[in-house]
């Protein structure tokens, strides 16, 4: 007699395979889900860094050497600089970013030279991504250069 079908021990076995194979699988789905989402949260502040350069660029912000603070809000007029200040439109954002903005202005060429011929502009900021990672901020920099004197 030929006998047809699948015995119970086998289904077990197999099922022990596919499982055995599946639980690496669930593990990198984790993680990759986790590295997503940071570099998510890095796009989106990149996107705000430049947003902001651009602008000050175009409206051709030339302060004193210095530094500046600012808190940016999502999507607000924000006014940056002490003396000397220029308004940028920042866009919108997940407030869980809690973003601290500062701009740092130095001259360039360096002092080493007498004319200056325009400013380098740093701007730096801090924020925290969904993702957590231990209880560390992240930071994000970004460099442009404005002509001029």
């Amino acid at each position: 007699m030929t006998r047809r079908g699948i015995s119970l021990l086998e289904i077990l076995i197999a099922s022990g395979i596919m499982v055995t194979a599946m639980v690496p699988l669930w593990g990198l789905m984790g993680s990759s889900h986790k590295q997503v989402t940071l570099s998510a949260d890095e796009i989106r502040v990149s996107q705000l860094a430049v947003e902001i350069l651009e602008q000050i660029e175009n409206k051709a912000w030339i302060p004193a050497d210095g530094e500046f603070a600012f808190a940016p809000a999502s999507g607000k007029l924000i006014s940056i600089g002490n003396a000397l200040k220029v308004d940028v439109q920042v866009g919108s954002y997940p407030e869980y970013l809690d973003l601290k903005g500062k701009i740092k202005v130095s001259r360039y060429p360096p002092e080493t030279s007498k004319t200056e011929i325009g400013k380098v502009m740093r701007l730096m900021f801090v924020y925290k991504s969904k993702e957590k990672v231990g209880d560390e901020d992240k930071e994000y920099e970004l460099s442009t250069f404005v002509s001029g004197n």
